[in-house]
Parts: structure tokens; sequence; C-alpha cells
């Protein structure tokens, strides 16, 4: 007999190893194509993040199995009875015996998943105070319900998971979740706790977290760039408003292959000694389009030099898409810029790091100043992200990616074979414009 809760653990975990981006997000929406597995993932978001905040994992769906699993049944009242009566939350928060500092929100009454309950006015003094409170505020909803635009913009943004990036290009999408690796090991049961006040932690940043009055929509969105730990990127599908539990796929589909292809000896061994192999990675996600965005859409980031994405294939398989900027000879150009980064907030607290790869894909040489952003332009419509360094004759190379090893360039080294480029690897030289 499998134990209760086991058959969500791998999507659990799954949650538990994004969870370090929304370290900074006050709240954030759990979107899926199945909202139990969407409802996992929360579970593991909030755990992770109790550790070290207070977590309230809020069900908006009406069914969301693995929350219950957590803190009891869901023949209670909840959320929606808060926002049709206007009960305190505190009537409605139960605590999780495994920890003092994480709360379940029930569903309550049904329906739940209306355009009145998530449509509510009252969602964004809600939002507000677990900001003022330094809290987190995780929400499990269906990806198609009625109203959910309103309710996400009152948030930080959403969570995809297992879902299409098309279903959810309109929302800031902070991280996604793919089919995970099965998980056989089940946690023992932590001992339970005396219930704690939910009020206690919200009075003490002085705000009152009641479901009553009025209040305007506002946005709270900004992408978050940190280092390794961090994930961001597009994807979703679509739910109903009541979707059956179900259990992992004992064979989960094995994962698609990566395509590399065989790189040869890098082209200028002389140049090892000079290359610019120092470079601040700001954030690494496990789209491409995650990375991109974050260079894309961060004011602050288009001003700085030589931006690039490097994708990285991990020991375990996984594709990592890394965001770099600059490239210096010595480390510290680098260390500065990140200083400069952290102060303006680009980059939150200690996140964000300095690192060595001196390697890069060359894809063009010798060319003229003047005809730079033109060539930049043609390999960014292929989907390549190039960028350019001037060397000491006064022409610039363009580069694609950097990297530790040149080994670490075989993917990135594919899509530039497919983009009808013989891909060469190189010891990167030159400095920024």
């Amino acid at each position: 007999m499998v134990p209760a809760g086991a058959q969500w653990e791998s999507w659990e975990k799954e949650g538990r190893r994004i969870a370090p981006q929304l370290e900074h997000n006050a709240s954030v929406v759990v979107l899926g194509e199945n909202t139990q597995l969407a409802a996992a993932v929360a579970v593991g978001i909030a755990r992770a993040e109790s550790a070290r905040r207070h977590v309230a994992l809020g069900d908006l769906v009406g069914d969301s199995a693995p929350l219950y699993a957590l803190a009891g049944g869901e023949d209670a009242l909840g959320l929606a009875d808060c926002l049709r009566d206007g009960l305190p939350l505190n009537d409605i928060a139960r605590p999780a015996p495994e920890c003092a500092s994480l709360f379940v929100l029930p569903a309550g009454t049904p329906p739940v998943a209306t355009e009145f309950v998530l449509g509510h006015e009252r969602w964004a003094k809600l939002v507000k105070g677990f900001t003022q409170a330094g809290a987190l505020l995780v929400l499990v909803a269906p990806l198609d319900a009625p109203g959910l635009d309103s309710l996400v913009a009152t948030t930080d943004g959403v969570v995809a998971v297992e879902t299409l990036p098309a279903r959810v290009k309109r929302f800031p999408v902070l991280a996604t979740v793919d089919t995970p690796e099965p998980v056989v090991a089940v946690h023992a049961e932590a001992s339970p706790t005396s219930r704690p006040s939910l009020m206690r932690w919200i009075a003490a940043a002085a705000v009152v977290l009641v479901l009553a009055g009025g209040g305007r929509w506002f946005v709270m969105h900004r992408h978050r760039l940190t280092g390794d730990r961090t994930a961001i990127a597009g994807s979703a599908a679509s739910p109903g408003a009541h979707v059956a539990p179900v259990t992992a796929p004992s064979e989960p589909a094995a994962p698609l292959p990566i395509d590399t292809v065989r790189l040869g000896a890098v082209v200028n061994p002389a140049d090892s000694a000079i290359a610019s192999r120092f470079a601040v990675e700001v954030v690494a996600a496990n789209t491409f389009a995650g990375a991109n965005s974050v260079l894309r859409n961060d004011g602050e980031l288009s001003a700085f030099p030589a931006p690039t994405i490097s994708p990285v294939q991990l020991a375990g398989g996984t594709l990592w898409y890394k965001a770099m900027v600059g490239a210096w000879r010595i480390r510290g150009g680098a260390d500065s810029l990140l200083a400069a980064l952290r102060a303006s907030k680009v980059v939150r607290g200690e996140n964000g790091l300095v690192v060595l790869v001196p390697y890069a894909l060359l894809l063009a040489d010798s060319v003229a100043r003047n005809r730079v952003a033109q060539a930049i332009d043609v390999w960014r419509g292929r989907g390549i992200s190039a960028y350019a360094l001037l060397q000491d004759d006064g022409s610039a190379r363009i580069y694609a990616g950097a990297f530790e090893t040149a080994a670490q360039a075989a993917p990135l080294a594919a899509s530039v074979r497919d983009a009808g480029t013989v891909p060469v690897v190189a010891f990167r030289t030159g400095r920024m414009f």
C-alpha cells in the first residue's frame, strides 16, 4: 500500500527545489494542468520556506488533497467563507503539526473557483499584509478559473506546473516545474506541536490580515536575480475547477535527450593566457525564456555589457540556462559589477556570483566596429544570445555563451549548428564595449 502523500512526494520535492527563488516574494499562485500536482508543488514550496518565515498555504481549487494531507480534512470553513462572510483569517487557518510557522487555509464552502472568490477586491489587502509581515502566501488555483487574472495581478506572479508556456504567457512566471524523477523514500512523520496563533506574527508586523474592506488591485512583480538556486520561466495548461486526485505514474516518461554536438579543439589555444575569463552570473533558469526574460525585462541590466545565455547540462542530465554579463581578464572588474548589482537591488542580498568562464563559441571574427550591432541582431534573431568583445586591433569578435570548460558549450553548439553555422569553441578574448 502506498503511504498517504507518497504519490505526490516527487512533486513536492520539486517545490522544495524552486523555493529559494521565491525567498524575496510575499505571494505566489501555483497553477498547473493537474491541480493536485500543482498543490503538491505548493506544499514543497511552503515547507521549504516555513523554515525561515511564516507561510500560509491556501486552496482555491476545492479539492487539493496534498494540502489537506498536510493539515487535516477539507470539511471546514475556509477562504471562500472569509470572502463571503468577512471572517478573520485566523478563524480558518490550520497549523501544520510539523511546523509552527506553516498554516493551511482550506477552500471553504463551495463553490470556490469562481470569479467572486478569485476576483474579490479584498485579495489586495491580504497580499499587502503578507508583504508587510515578511511572510509568504502560497495559493493553489485552477488554471482556467474565472477571476484568475485579477487574483494573479495582486500577487508577485505564478509557478507553472507541467504546463505549456503559451498558457501562462500573460502572467509573470516566477518558476516552472516539469515531470520530476520519482521519489521512493517516505519521510518520517514529524511530531505534532501545539497550535500557535496565526495572528501573533501578523500583529508583530502591525498589520491585520482580515479579509474585509476594499482596495484596488496592484501589481507587485520584479524578476529576482540570484545565483544557481533560481528558477524563473514560462509554462502552463488547463485544469478544471474540480480534478480527481491522481498518483504519480509508476513509469514516468524518460526525459528528452539534450541535443549536443561534438566539438573540435579550441581554435586559439595561444590566447589562454589573455582570455577574458571572469563574468558575473546573475541568474540560472530551467528554460531559455526564463533566463532571457531577465536580460530583456530588467532595465538595469540592459546597461551592462556582454550579456549572454549559457545553456549547461548538469550531471543529472538537466539543462540549465545561465544568464551572464561582463568579460574581464582579472577578477576585480567582475567583483565591482556584482557589488553594483547588489547595491542597486538588481541582485538581491548575497545572491549572484563571479564565475570563471574562459570558453565561448566564436561566431564571427574581425568584425568592423560599425557592423557589430547588426551582427549581434542577426544572431539574436536566430535565437542565439550573441555579444561582442573588442580586440586589440580595433575589430570585434562575436561570441555566444561563456563556459567553465569547452565541453559545456556542446548544447549551445547544437543551436549554432541548427542556425546554419559550424560551431567553433574558443578562448574568449577582448574587452567590453
